[in-house]
């Protein structure tokens, strides 16, 4: 369950609102779901990534894409701002006319601008501080910025990105440009062959030079949480047919076993917030699903402590880069 003053904040603002059809952009599970599934016309949730879409099924629910028009549209931000403003617009395309959107943020992660973004979006919005975070509320009207909404759906449309020359698209991880970590990694990597695993695709920027690079690659196992990063990683790969693709939580679901390797960049963020045993319990589970001779290449903050869980899964463990923070390690198991 997500424990955010923000969520608690926007649940129980909802529950104001009787008898309303209702949509919740980037959903979490809640006790107050249940409360507000029962007040409400109709509830239709909206999420992406794996581990809170199972949490939400956990309690019956069964998230989907936004579809029809609702009287309220609910929100919480995500740690990308242009992602974000795209789902206010989003937000406006299923609201009736006079129908309201509730966007609820910790103050900590910019609540202040969203209640001016939202302004300029709607032309006027309303905002409560509460609990250190901030609700925000603006109705459908005349005075919306159609221009401006159309801009911001735009912005967040997948896109082939000339610094990469991959498709990505707001909100992933390092979907501007390839990250120094993974560009770290990439120079280390060897020729690959037989079947592997890209633990946490991503968009698919080490799969796609894997693929390129390695021509005896019976089949790549591309395991990612995200199914807008997954459906961008689908694009970077079309032309491999070898290629099978995993929307799953890699901390609690099954994973590919018996893999000659694998390549990873783990996480260390849930949210907004910063979870180092996020990426402890994803470089176990990698280690597990190695065959014996197996072999892990994966980077990471040259600061976290991922050598003593290396050690304890494979025979041999070894750093083999460090550079700009980061540290490239290779285990054989």
């Amino acid at each position: 369950m997500n424990e955010s003053p923000a969520l608690q904040l926007l649940l129980t603002a909802a529950l104001s609102l009787t008898n309303q059809r209702v949509a919740f952009i980037q959903a979490f599970a809640h006790p107050l779901l249940h409360d507000l599934n029962k007040h409400s016309k109709e509830l239709s949730l909206l999420q992406s990534f794996k581990p809170a879409i199972n949490d939400l099924k956990d309690m019956g629910f069964s998230p989907r894409e936004l579809s029809g028009s609702f009287d309220v549209v609910l929100m919480i931000p995500s740690k990308d701002k242009v992602q974000s403003l795209g789902w206010m617009a989003l937000a406006f395309e299923h609201l009736v006319e006079g129908g309201k959107l509730l966007v609820a943020c910790e103050n900590q992660y910019g609540a202040k601008s969203y209640e001016s973004a939202l302004t300029k979006l709607a032309g006027v919005a309303a905002s409560t501080p509460k609990s250190k975070c901030r609700l925000v509320s603006a109705k459908k009207t005349v005075k919306l910025d159609i221009e401006l909404q159309h801009t911001w759906l735009a912005d967040v449309k997948p896109m082939c990105l000339p610094s990469h020359g991959l498709w990505a698209q707001a909100g992933l991880f390092s979907w501007k440009a390839a990250d120094v970590g993974s560009q770290l990694l990439l120079e280390h990597l060897p020729v690959f062959e037989g079947e592997g695993m890209d633990l946490c695709c991503g968009y698919g920027l080490l799969s796609a030079h894997i693929l390129n690079t390695s021509n005896n690659i019976k089949q790549l196992h591309m395991v990612e949480a995200e199914a807008l990063a997954l459906a961008c990683a689908k694009k970077n790969v079309s032309s491999f047919s070898q290629v099978r693709f995993h929307h799953s939580d890699a901390t609690c679901e099954a994973l590919p076993k018996h893999l000659r390797w694998i390549v990873c960049n783990p996480p260390f963020h849930t949210g907004q917030s910063r979870d180092i045993e996020l990426g402890k319990m994803i470089v176990t589970r990698a280690c597990e699903s190695l065959t014996y001779h197996g072999q892990l290449y994966m980077v990471a903050n040259r600061q976290l402590p991922y050598e003593h869980i290396l050690k304890a899964h494979l025979r041999e463990v070894e750093v083999i880069a460090v550079g700009q923070g980061f540290k490239v390690m290779r285990g054989k198991k």
